[in-house]
């Protein structure tokens, strides 16, 4: 340090102790004697409520002191109430997707706990196989499987509603056959079969047929086994269509 900076620094403290000592001067004098910190009791009535105001339970108004925000909403651009039905609706959300589904098959398996229902979904074309308790996909999810029977699945929507499909099986049931027109008045023509008739005839004339030439297949092959266990020589091989011997 240089002189220079020693006596600037010296000047400095010199002046800071000088202005000390006129405070403490100036203290000893009385100035700043009517200062001192007030106390809540001697404040304003007014302003005491607020020394407290963190130990106080906050309280709300009634709900009548907020009928006119609630009869003018903030958020609406008219300021009026909303009506109930369309707040309803609009919680409702879009109605469910009906149930447009086929039962092609069932696994049963109640030893390993196992219960499938193998179903053509029809809205999108497409074969699926679900478990109890798994919803079906796309818009129709909310339907979900709760039971499988052995000849029907039961779906359960979201809304609670439930509907039991049975069992589609390929086996068509024939028409049953209608009955013959009567004869006209004016003419004594006889009355011709129906078509359906005549189908539905040679239909079992044709099942007869055919039950006819498997049981003469049957008694062939019974002969032939009974020749070879007595030593008879080789079977006659007899085409399946072939008539019966007589």
């Amino acid at each position: 340090m240089n002189v220079k900076t020693a006596r600037m620094t010296t000047n400095v403290l010199a002046g800071v102790c000088g202005a000390l000592l006129l405070l403490a001067v100036a203290q000893y004098a009385g100035v700043g004697r009517g200062y001192h910190w007030q106390s809540d009791a001697e404040g304003d009535p007014a302003a005491a409520p607020l020394a407290q105001i963190d130990k106080q339970t906050v309280t709300l108004p009634p709900l009548s002191a907020f009928a006119d925000i609630e009869a003018h909403p903030l958020f609406n651009e008219d300021r009026e109430p909303t009506p109930i039905d369309a707040e309803e609706a609009a919680d409702a959300g879009p109605p469910p997707s009906p149930l447009n589904v086929t039962l092609t098959g069932v696994l049963l398996d109640e030893k390993n706990h196992v219960r499938v229902a193998m179903l053509q979904d029809k809205a999108r074309n497409q074969a699926i196989a679900l478990k109890v308790g798994m919803p079906l996909e796309g818009d129709q999810s909310n339907w979900t499987l709760v039971d499988v029977k052995p000849r029907g699945v039961v779906f359960k929507s979201a809304t609670n509603e439930t509907t039991e499909i049975a069992l589609e099986t390929s086996v068509a049931q024939p028409p049953a056959p209608k009955p013959p027109r009567p004869p006209s008045a004016r003419s004594n023509a006889p009355p011709r079969a129906a078509p359906n008739a005549r189908a539905g005839a040679d239909a079992a004339a044709g099942g007869s047929d055919l039950a006819r030439r498997i049981e003469d297949r049957r008694r062939q092959m019974r002969e032939d086994a009974e020749r070879l266990r007595n030593g008879g020589g080789k079977p006659n091989p007899t085409p399946p269509n072939a008539p019966p011997k007589k």
